[in-house]
């Protein structure tokens, strides 16, 4: 779990390393977990760089609600590339990793363990300002044993 948790730290890192020279924007999300055994919801933190036109990088962190005898975390490192459809309408496609981790409870016999992963998906973003922007998400998360779609609405402002 310690080697996991130091992964982790080294991802967030190298994707704040870049702050100085693009757009950077921290938000809040909303998540709704789809396994076949169990759907929960959840809440999350991102920060997003774009260090290039049209690409950038996201690192996210997810907190699950126990439900159905189960409660998650993840933490994701995605990169999106952003195209323009509207007048300021933006699609993109992602891909990244996850880290999964899970904590199954059945009468009083409990069970957890994490895993790495890797997400697809896509999502659309609109701005409703200079410095805010409005996503909605949908990816799918490859996980041993616990694949599943994953949902998601955020909010993200600039810095």
């Amino acid at each position: 779990m310690k080697k996991y948790l130091m992964i982790v730290c080294m991802m967030l890192i190298s994707t704040a390393m870049f702050a100085q020279q693009g757009s950077t924007y921290v938000g809040a999300i909303v998540n709704y977990g789809l396994h076949k055994n169990y759907k929960n919801f959840g809440i999350g933190a991102k920060v997003q760089y774009e260090f290039i036109d049209n690409f950038r990088a996201e690192a996210s962190g997810n907190y699950f609600f126990k439900k159905d005898y189960c409660t998650m975390w993840d933490v994701n490192l995605n990169a999106h590339y952003l195209i323009p459809v509207a007048d300021k309408l933006t699609v993109y496609p992602l891909a990244g990793l996850t880290l999964l981790g899970y904590k199954v409870e059945v009468l009083n016999v409990s069970t957890s363990d994490s895993d790495f992963g890797f997400n697809v998906g896509a999502g659309i973003e609109y701005p409703i300002t200079e410095t805010i922007k409005l996503n909605f998400e949908a990816k799918y998360q490859y996980v041993k044993d616990y694949d599943r779609p994953v949902i998601s609405a955020g909010i993200a402002f600039a810095l």
